[in-house]
């Protein structure tokens, strides 16, 4: 009884040393499409500028900043990270970010605990996923699984188990939940340069795919509102569409792969 405790002691240990070392040396930049910088600060408190480019590593008191139309990628330890156009953030360690505008995607398929910041609002995620995380005016975000599993908890104490394509809005300080919709997780595929505008796929694309399958079976097309922004924490703006006729006679799989 006694090895087996101490035998599990030292591969949680070891695995607690490699999630530090890789914070330590940083998130490694695999990915860089148009222009991206990072503002980095000196032992002086004095900052630079400079241009992002693949396989540099970046630091946990730097910002990366995309600009418009640009997206970038970085790798640190088993995570991925997806930075969207014009957003700005910082990865103070593995498993802290502070999303300050834009959007970001993290994936991981092992157990994390994940706090998530913004302008105005925070949270702690405790599980594994495909989770969009997108800022709003109003200075919360929207958190958006795509597939996974877990709990997201508010500062204020407030809990909810994460369901693919259920969006919630994390809002003001002390945080809270604001309401939660049903996404179209297909539309989301084809729609979010976040899943659809990097060279690799995703290593959860199985499971996106059967969370997309799995939400097909149980809404069956009952959501009608794209989320737009809020832009205070009252007011949320919401888009109707609605699919066309050929796309309600698609398959699952032909939907999904595109096929016509």
């Amino acid at each position: 009884m006694n090895f087996f405790c101490n035998f599990t002691f030292l591969i949680a240990a070891v695995h607690s040393a490699a999630i530090f070392l890789c914070a330590e040396n940083g998130a490694l930049v695999t990915y860089v499409y148009g222009k991206t910088e990072v503002i980095k600060k000196n032992e002086d408190n004095s900052s630079k500028i400079i241009n992002l480019a693949n396989s540099t590593r970046i630091k946990t008191n730097d910002w990366i900043c995309t600009g418009k139309g640009s997206r970038t990628q970085l790798k640190l330890g088993n995570f991925i990270y997806r930075l969207g156009s014009m957003s700005v953030v910082n990865l103070s360690a593995s498993n802290d970010i502070t999303l300050h505008s834009g959007s970001l995607l993290f994936c991981s398929s092992e157990k994390t605990h994940l706090v998530i910041r913004s302008i105005d609002s925070n949270a702690t995620f405790m599980g594994s996923g495909t989770i969009i995380i997108e800022t709003t005016e109003n200075g919360g975000f929207k958190f958006i699984p795509i597939e996974g599993r877990g709990i997201i908890t508010t500062s204020k104490g407030d809990s909810k188990e994460i369901t693919g394509g259920r969006m919630m809005l994390i809002m003001s300080n002390p945080s809270y939940f604001g309401d939660a919709y049903d996404i179209d997780l297909m539309l989301m595929i084809k729609t979010s340069g976040l899943l659809n505008a990097f060279p690799d796929p995703l290593p959860s694309f199985g499971r996106i795919s059967l969370a997309i399958y799995t939400q097909e079976l149980k809404l069956k097309g009952k959501y009608n509102a794209l989320i737009g922004d809020a832009p205070t924490k009252d007011n949320l703006q919401m888009w109707q569409f609605g699919p066309s006729e050929d796309e309600n006679n698609k398959g699952f799989f032909n939907k999904i792969f595109k096929r016509n």
